[in-house]
């Protein structure tokens, strides 16, 4: 049996056999014919998979990022030096947290969409205060992102918890100004960066900390220093992976004026950044306490 050509096409030709059996070419065609199917049929489901995985299967959680706040505050901001982007946060496998801490993770991601830094700090902090170790494996983070946002509620924010408003009287000098209300020249500067303070006029309004309860922890085994205001953990401050073990004894102590100064002579090598953003926030006299943790 053979395979020809009539008037509606090609069909097979009954009359027509070719020497040693049935025709090879038909088969080809036929072959042909299923390779072409076959081929039409795989590329259909790829084109639908790839919909699929564009589309989102919602049967999936999504990774949680919480990064860098981009959104502007509603007043412009005075400052004298940009502000160092917040680390980046990213917690995978939400499905298997605690039931306490995913509401509040995904409070966390909706805050920072948002762009309301008061909301992300509150969260960190109940994420924190969860029993169980429900987020020690994003802890460090966190600890970092929350030491870059109270940086920002500080010093671009004015945040009217830790900072109030004075006007110059006739005597007064920057340092008298900061001395008077429990803060250090260093941190007025910073509030202040528009500010000349070589020629201060009677009348003008300064931002100032006013009394900051600020304490200092350092932790002898986990290598670092927490800053704590008003009883709560400000910014935490690591020390470098090449920096020698802390020599302080446990105990309590008080910040001389000089902190950078201070941390030298005891051996607590902090990075230099560090330690200078300590020393111009932390005044004289701020309780220490130094932990074998």
């Amino acid at each position: 049996m053979a395979m020809t050509r009539v008037k509606y096409g090609v069909e097979f030709d009954t009359r027509r056999e070719e020497p040693g059996g049935s025709s090879g070419s038909g088969w080809i065609v036929v072959l042909v014919i299923l390779v072409a199917a076959v081929s039409f049929v795989v590329h259909m489901v790829r084109r639908i998979s790839a919909k699929s995985a564009a589309d989102g299967d919602p049967g999936e959680e999504p990774a949680l990022v919480v990064e860098a706040l981009s959104t502007p505050v509603e007043e412009p901001v005075e400052a004298d030096e940009p502000a160092p982007p917040a680390p980046e946060v990213v917690v995978s496998d939400l499905h298997s947290r605690p039931s306490k801490a995913k509401p509040l993770l995904l409070r966390l991601d909706e805050a920072r969409n948002k762009g309301d830094i008061e909301m992300q700090v509150s969260t960190i902090e109940q994420l924190r205060a969860l029993p169980g170790g429900a987020v020690a494996d994003i802890d460090d983070k966190l600890v970092s992102l929350l030491g870059t946002l109270n940086m920002r509620r500080l010093f671009e924010l004015k945040n009217p918890q830790w900072v109030a408003e004075v006007a110059v009287k006739r005597g007064d000098s920057a340092i008298r100004i900061a001395q008077e209300n429990g803060s250090t020249f260093s941190s007025l500067k910073r509030l202040n960066p528009s500010v000349d303070f070589d020629r201060l006029k009677i009348g003008t309004r300064l931002k100032v900390m006013s009394h900051p309860d600020f304490a200092l922890v350092i932790h002898k085994r986990l290598r670092s220093v927490e800053l704590h205001l008003n009883g709560r953990l400000f910014k935490r401050y690591d020390l470098p992976a090449s920096a020698p073990a802390i020599p302080l004894e446990t105990g309590a102590y008080r910040t001389p004026a000089n902190l950078r100064e201070y941390f030298r002579r005891e051996g607590v090598r902090l990075a230099p950044d560090d330690a200078a953003e300590l020393d111009q926030l932390v005044p004289r006299d701020t309780p220490v306490r130094v932990s074998e943790s």
